[in-house]
């Protein structure tokens, strides 16, 4: 379980000096970023399978921009719960100024009265508003619908608190002690004529020996077997590798003897395998048992993890059938989904039960804790 005797909470964050910030691939039209903090002096402990909360600050460029379009020069005051702040100190430290939801075009609304985001903001119209938000942020509001006479208050009744982000930990206390490292994909796009980055993996990725603000969060159900001599799957590809890197690292630091499959996909093999250099060690060593990678722009074909499961069905249905424990990290949305029919078509396939009960089956090892999934 993670640990902070001294105090330090999501409330009252950690300053982490920030010693590593490196480019894991290079060559790629994918930014993806090896961070490495120090947890020197804060008492700080942690498992993996546990999460780093990181504060962020907002673009400075991105705040100036914002306040330009509506009109405020960021000197006027407003207030913030109990504290009287300036409205610039308030965009760069404490609001989310970039992000754009239903609740704001509603809210934003209710002072434009526009006639267009009134019909988007209707019901049947669901579609049209995921449309609409899509690569939009809140300066486009204004841009859009510009609006004389706002105040400062008004303004920044319209945002939400500026929330701390969470990143799977990629690094084993045991091996790395005082430290904590993080797989991050940095957010960088254009969309309507803008450049866009996200808050808070810009916000590292821009940085190099300054200090974070960080606190830990445990993740009591992503958790390495009690039994060491337990096999285990893992299922990471992209940033969904932070975990594995952590759990492979502390079954090497505490001698653990089960055996460990890893199941990692990118784009590219040449600019995008993530830490391939441990984990083809980690190969040769012994520690990986199987390590299979599905690269989907390496050739015509699209290869993801899911179909590197299909493949390695009979030997994956034979760890199953031994106790393995199977565990899944990365994108909720598809790639999970696809894992989790790849799962079932197994079990069709190399078990010979029906689709029935392949699905009992399935949820039979997330009842057991066989079956563990960190997805987002």
């Amino acid at each position: 379980m993670s640990n902070s005797p001294d105090g330090h909470t999501k409330e009252n964050p950690y300053h982490s000096e920030l010693l590593v910030n490196r480019l894991m691939t290079e060559g790629s039209d994918k930014e993806t970023r090896h961070f490495e903090l120090s947890l020197k002096s804060s008492g700080l402990e942690y498992l993996p399978g546990d999460s780093l909360g990181v504060h962020p600050l907002n673009c400075q460029d991105a705040v100036a921009d914002l306040l330009s379009a509506i009109g405020f020069s960021g000197k006027e005051e407003i207030e913030l719960g109990e504290d009287t702040v300036l409205l610039g100190d308030a965009l760069s430290t404490r609001l989310a100024c970039t992000v754009l939801s239903r609740m704001q075009i509603k809210k934003f609304n209710e002072i434009a009265q526009a006639s267009q985001l009134e019909d988007l903001l209707k019901s049947e119209n669901k579609q049209s508003l995921a449309d609409y938000l899509w690569g939009r942020e809140l300066i486009d509001l204004f841009l859009e619908f510009p609006q004389q006479g706002l105040s400062a208050s008004q303004f920044a009744s319209l945002l939400r608190p500026l929330a701390p982000r969470l990143y799977s930990i990629a690094s084993s206390l045991s091996a790395h002690p005082d430290e904590v490292h993080l797989t991050v994909a940095i957010v960088r796009y254009e969309s309507h004529g803008r450049k866009r980055q996200g808050v808070c993996s810009s916000y590292l990725a821009d940085r190099v020996g300054e200090t974070v603000p960080c606190y830990l969060h445990g993740n009591k159900n992503f958790k390495l077997p009690e039994d060491p001599e337990t096999p285990i799957i893992m299922v990471g590809p992209g940033t969904g590798i932070a975990p594995f890197r952590a759990f492979v690292e502390e079954r090497l630091a505490t001698g653990a003897k089960g055996k460990n499959w890893l199941f990692f996909g990118d784009r590219s093999h040449a600019h995008d395998y993530l830490y391939g250099e441990e984990w083809e060690a980690r190969r040769k060593d012994g520690i990986l048992q199987g390590l299979d990678l599905a690269w989907s722009r390496d050739q015509e074909e699209k290869v993801y993890v899911q179909h590197k499961m299909l493949e390695r069905g009979a030997e994956l249905w034979a760890w199953l059938q031994e106790g393995a424990v199977f565990y899944v990290c990365g994108d909720a949305f598809r790639m999970a989904k696809d894992v989790d029919q790849a799962l079932r078509q197994i079990a069709c396939t190399e078990g010979s039960l029906s689709e029935e009960d392949a699905a009992t089956w399935v949820r039979s090892l997330q009842r057991e804790k066989r079956y563990l999934k960190d997805v987002y």
